[in-house]
């Protein structure tokens, strides 16, 4: 019996390096695949249609995946740099001191220059590099904006947000900085102000595609606004016509949100178009994704619904990191599916880049946690090679959140506990589409058009119910207090009801240790306090570098530093007003004047 069962999977084995071939992404012609991204800005995993919600149509978004692959276990960074971060450099954020908070635009330091990053690997490997919409890895010198890191051109803003028709960002108090923010490359860019941002970056996005020489592979990362709140005085925007079509929304606010993801859909849509109008469709990646999850309430709260998934953004709860994404192409073998295998955000370096024949070497010190090769995995559905996806580990904020063989480990909360529960819920009471509307609306987009008909009902129907988070019935389970660690089954339980660390101590403790040993390796958070030189009054009210460049000399002794383990470190200066501070929980940080102290988490 062992003897056949070993043939058969011999024979297995060789079938698929018959059938596979030795470069999986390029086609039979060699051109390495376009690869456009698509990444949304705090978008709610409730917030696409394919996922089960009739309250905001997405029907671009939607047949994208219904043609493609619904990634439904895509997980990332609880917030928005640190995600970037990742994603750029194929690694996870405390590998490279980026796990804490968000630059905000008057601090002095980025993604350190030390880290080779995602254009630069196919830059040398012949695609021409564009960025359109939001870079947030850092400007206080010039070094650090996307045209000096590998991008061929940049139109878009710097910092984190910024007003969808003014392009200004003005900090929270008790800061008074206020400044505009849109570029050309590295020249402020004021044309296009008055353009709805959306409507901005997607322009720039065709333009771009329309010229482009299909000789040359294309690497195009749109990273819009949307659905980002921009300043608090003003939160959602978007054009009134746009709103006026959601006025079955009760929410005003909601309402416009559902605008500003309609806009977004839309932004997908004309990108494939113009894709299609240069006949690139057929040897062609597209990713689309959500950097984190949705604020649905707290700091730059935009009513994003993650529901029923726990939490918000920034939290150790999946609501912050289990994401929405989706990838399409006709290089992938197995399409129009459902993929439950386990995704990181720093899986898409190694990931993409195989799929276009681009070798990534990996470190001498590369462990289980960077990002993995998944290409194989995705286009012919052979498996999960992911097992492991530690999501965060901020000593800061004072929470961990990691996950290993379907059991995920939290250890500590967020702003006291405030956001531990679940949000989000739509209205029913609103006048919503049926399913069969709905359906209706995804047929007649380009893209279902594009694949000739190859998208059926049926099948929409059955991806869509095999995307659907169920949270299980659950009378039993024990509620889980995260300052004393908990143990979820994340897949059986994935809305995080059940604690299972009575059940399964020896589970609990196995997962407790390989937190710790990851955070005693930790690389120390780069954060540094704002400089008040960074005020854009200094510079005729824009937001600019405000610092040198800096020498070889210096950048070799910042890549000294950043590759230190820390035990202990003084957590960096928070931007935040005191109102909306996040406080640490139970022992692990006492701030007394200016005097820091550090407890390990757990000790």
């Amino acid at each position: 019996m062992l003897y056949h069962l070993i043939s058969v999977s011999l024979i297995r084995a060789l079938l698929l390096l018959l059938t596979v071939p030795s470069s999986l992404g390029e086609p039979d012609n060699g051109q390495r695949p376009h690869i456009v991204i698509i990444m949304a800005d705090d978008m709610g995993w409730n917030d696409v249609g394919f996922h089960g919600s009739n309250q905001i149509p997405t029907p671009n978004i939607d047949a994208l995946a219904y043609d493609g692959i619904i990634l439904n276990r895509h997980y990332t960074a609880p917030m928005c740099t640190p995600s970037r971060a990742s994603m750029m450099t194929g690694k996870n954020p405390i590998s490279i001191g980026m796990q804490h908070y968000v630059i905000v635009s008057d601090e002095p330091w980025g993604l350190g220059l030390d880290q080779k990053i995602m254009p630069e690997y196919f830059k040398e490997a012949g695609y021409r590099t564009h960025l359109v919409g939001k870079w947030h890895l850092g400007f206080s010198a010039k070094q650090y904006t996307p045209t000096m890191r590998g991008f061929d051109s940049h139109t878009g803003y710097l910092g984190p947000f910024v007003d969808y028709w003014d392009y200004t960002l003005r900090l929270s108090p008790p800061k008074s900085f206020d400044g505009y923010d849109m570029r050309k490359n590295l020249d402020v860019d004021y044309e296009s102000n008055g353009t709805y941002a959306t409507d901005h970056f997607t322009a720039a996005a065709s333009s771009i595609i329309e010229q482009h020489d299909t000789k040359d592979p294309l690497f195009l990362m749109v990273n819009h606004l949307a659905p980002h709140a921009a300043n608090d005085e003003d939160p959602l925007q978007a054009p009134e016509e746009t709103i006026r079509k959601f006025d079955y929304i009760s929410d005003e606010k909601r309402r416009i949100y559902a605008a500003m993801v309609s806009k977004l859909d839309d932004s997908v849509g004309q990108i494939f178009n113009s894709l299609r109008s240069k006949n690139m469709l057929d040897n062609s990646i597209i990713l689309f994704m959500s950097d984190n999850g949705a604020p649905t309430e707290a700091l730059h709260a935009n009513t994003g619904s993650n529901y029923p998934l726990r939490g918000i953004k920034s939290v150790p709860w999946e609501a912050a990191t289990r994401c929405v994404a989706a990838i399409w192409s006709p290089l992938l073998h197995e399409r129009q599916r459902v993929s439950n295998q386990f995704i990181h955000i720093s899986d898409w370096l190694p990931t993409l880049a195989s799929a276009a024949g681009i070798d990534i070497p990996f470190s001498k010190d590369h462990s289980e946690i960077d990002g993995k090769d998944q290409w194989e995995a995705l286009s012919y559905d052979t498996g999960n090679p992911r097992r492991v996806v530690l999501n965060m580990i901020d000593e800061i904020y004072g929470y961990s959140s990691y996950m290993e063989n379907g059991f995920k480990f939290i250890n500590g909360t967020f702003s006291n506990g405030a956001y531990d529960g679940w949000y989000g819920q739509l209205n029913f009471s609103d006048q919503l589409l049926s399913d069969d509307e709905y359906i209706d609306l995804v047929l007649q987009t380009p893209i279902v058009r594009w694949a000739e008909d190859t998208i059926s009902r049926d099948t929409i129907k059955y991806m869509r119910r095999h995307a659907r988070v169920n949270c299980g019935y659950q009378p039993d389970a024990h509620k889980c207090n995260p300052l004393k660690q908990c143990l979820f089954d994340i897949i059986n339980d994935p809305c995080e009801l059940n604690d299972l660390s009575h059940k399964f101590p020896i589970k609990f403790q196995e997962l407790r240790s390989t937190v710790q040993t990851y955070r005693r390796k930790a690389v120390k958070p780069r954060n540094k306090p704002g400089d008040p030189a960074a005020n854009p009054a200094n510079f005729g009210g824009v937001w600019t570098w405000w610092r040198r460049d800096l020498t070889l000399e210096e950048l070799a002794e910042a890549e000294l530093d950043e590759r230190q383990a820390y035990l202990p470190i003084p957590p960096p200066h928070s931007s935040l007003p005191e109102s909306v501070r996040l406080p640490v929980q139970g022992n692990r940080i006492g701030i007394d004047g200016a005097n820091y102290r550090f407890v390990p988490i757990g000790e």
